[in-house]
């Protein structure tokens, strides 16, 4: 049909002229022109509207032109738009005929009512579709071939063949196959991958494991007899062998310490104006977290700040029963190098040199029957890990929550806590503004006193109590708990990162005019050694310095954080000697057994060897 050559129909005869000189084709194209004329009563139901309907063609007209020319495109807007509204007369007249013919019983004017309607859907849908014209961009010739095609109900008749089709097959569909089955073989690979690496686990697990003997079989595990004659009973399985305890790298189960490795950034979390959650997760990005870890334990970060390497420690706030994650809840603090690194710069994705767990403020259950959690600002933050891990345990004991804050709007976790409080009857929160003026705040009101502690925990001096803050916070709430009658070994404080006092301005004049006289102290590892400066007016031991500060004066990289025994980054063996340390909370039984100290805090009483 559209190799036939028409040229313009006349709207007069409703006769197609062809170009061809071929009578058959003269007379398809006639008869196309006649089925697209107006007034006609062949089959067009787009083109032909009835003698009664808009009396100028659409597609017939289309034929003949090259383009839409303005003039056209507003010819044929006007005569879709008599079209719709003549469509939508002759179904609205046909709809009220057919209702009254329905309720005369009238078969005849039913059937007349709905070929009224007919007609009506027809006149309707060429105005739809000479709308379309208008929209489709194509050229006038091919859109009103397309038409006709439509219309009529006829197939192309001779299909399009790509040159280079292989049975029938073309080149965009081998493309397709051939990525298909290279998918298919790469799903396959790794599916025997995966079986490999199971199947040498299992041979890690239990590498001797034996078949069990089948009964009455001859061999060896059958002749063996019991010691007192009668014939072996059956074998039964093993009971599954405990884990070993993780000491290194290598081992199968996740490292419980001593754990050093990198972490991605998984998902960043904003708690308040200047407090982020920074969610890690495996470096791989999938995966449970090489390490476990104690509610209330923190993580020591290494990162490369303006060319110069920087170590902080932070509390982990996630529980560690979610083992796809840890959590770490970090302040931006306006002078932090560290915390506005990693409040502004950190972004999803970034890798981040992370060690640990460590810290002894920990909280399992199962060491107190209750618990009193008091913190102040970003300190809620290893208060977090113990309740959500309590209250994820359903512990039967009570928990109290107590916290500071400035604003309401300083309330770090407060969606958290509160659907803590639903999922938890045995947590009982009272949450402090000091400065709720203007915040329609309801709750509590003013800094913590003796008054709120007794008010908000019953028996107080009877439950242990766990305390992280702001220092000064810190030391006035010990103060207030000693007031209260709480013996000093019932509080447990999180203080890493808060640097104690220490002389370090007699220290800096030792060195720069008096030669030291302390013992010494060799580095083995970096083959250095050098005395210790001791006190500047008698000149007697102890020590002002410790093995870390040394180290630093010296250069010898040994790394550090809190500086107050906590966090147990600068661990180093000693080798010989004896030294003594104010704090060793980041040191365990195993740390002790193996002759490790804290360069932060060992003051060395004679001369000594350490592994640095």
């Amino acid at each position: 049909m559209m190799g036939m050559g028409m040229a313009s129909p006349n709207p007069e005869s409703g006769a197609a002229v062809g170009s061809g000189s071929s009578a058959g084709m003269d007379a398809m194209g006639g008869m196309m022109g006649q089925m697209m004329a107006p007034g006609s009563s062949g089959g067009c139901r787009g083109g032909r509207c009835g003698a009664d309907a808009a009396q100028v063609p659409i597609y017939p007209t289309l034929m003949t032109l090259p383009a839409l020319t303005p003039d056209k495109r507003a010819e044929i807007e006007a005569l879709a738009s008599r079209q719709i509204k003549d469509g939508a007369k002759r179904l609205e007249s046909g709809s009220a005929s057919l209702h009254r013919a329905t309720e005369a019983d009238d078969h005849a004017a039913m059937q007349a009512s709905i070929e009224q309607m007919r007609e009506g859907l027809d006149v309707l849908g060429a105005g739809i579709a000479a709308r379309r014209v208008l929209s489709e961009g194509k050229s006038p010739h091919n859109l009103a071939l397309d038409w006709f095609k439509r219309d009529m109900n006829l197939a192309t008749p001779i299909a399009n063949r790509d040159p280079l089709t292989l049975f029938g097959v073309g080149p965009f569909h081998f493309f397709t196959m051939a990525l298909l089955i290279a998918f298919a073989l790469a799903m396959l690979g790794l599916y025997f991958s995966k079986m490999r690496r199971a199947a040498a686990l299992f041979r890690r697990v239990e590498p001797d494991s034996k078949p069990p003997p089948i009964s009455g079989a001859s061999g060896p595990s059958s002749a063996v007899a019991s010691p007192n004659g009668n014939p072996p009973p059956p074998e039964t399985p093993p009971l599954p062998k405990a884990p070993p305890a993780a000491s290194g790298s290598n081992s199968a189960a996740p490292v419980v310490r001593n754990w050093r490795g990198l972490l991605r950034v998984g998902e960043i979390i904003t708690e308040t104006p200047n407090v982020k959650t920074f969610r890690l997760v495996p470096s791989s990005g999938d995966g449970s977290i090489p390490f476990t870890f104690e509610p209330g334990q923190f993580l020591n970060l290494v990162f490369a700040i303006g060319g110069a390497k920087m170590n902080r420690s932070y509390s982990i706030s996630s529980s560690p029963t979610q083992r796809d994650h840890v959590d770490l809840t970090i302040r931006r603090e306006p002078r932090g190098a560290v915390s506005r690194h990693v409040n502004d710069l950190l972004k999803v994705g970034d890798l981040i040199e992370a060690g640990g767990p460590v810290g002894k403020f920990t909280f399992t259950g199962t060491e107190a029957d209750s618990i009193v959690l008091i913190s102040g600002g970003v300190g809620i933050t290893p208060m977090m890990s113990i309740a959500r891990y309590l209250t994820e345990r359903s512990w039967a004991g009570d928990v109290f929550f107590v916290y500071t804050s400035r604003s309401p709007e300083d309330i770090i976790f407060a969606r958290e806590i509160a659907a803590l409080q639903r999922a938890n009857p045995k947590l009982h929160v009272a949450i402090a503004i000091s400065r709720p003026e203007g915040t329609g705040w309801k709750g509590l009101r003013g800094r913590l006193s003796k008054d709120l502690l007794v008010q908000t925990v019953p028996n107080l001096s009877h439950r242990r109590i766990h305390l992280c803050g702001p220092p000064s916070m810190m030391e006035s709430t010990k103060n207030m708990l000693s007031e209260l009658g709480v013996p000093p070994a019932q509080v447990k404080t999180e203080a890493f990162g808060t640097v104690k006092p220490t002389p370090l301005a007699p220290r800096t004049t030792v060195r720069s005019t008096t030669p030291a006289t302390g013992p010494l102290v060799t580095f083995s590892k970096s083959n250095r050694s050098a005395r210790l400066h001791t006190d500047l007016q008698t000149g007697d031991s102890p020590p002002v310095q410790t093995i870390l500060e040394l180290s630093e004066e010296l250069g010898i990289g040994i790394e550090f954080s809190c500086r107050v025994g906590t966090c147990g980054l600068c661990k180093v063996k000693l080798t010989s000697g004896e030294v003594e340390m104010d704090v060793q909370d980041g040191l365990d039984a195993d740390d002790r057994d193996l002759g490790m100290i804290l360069a932060c805090q060992a003051k060395p009483t004679v001369d000594v060897v350490v592994e640095a």
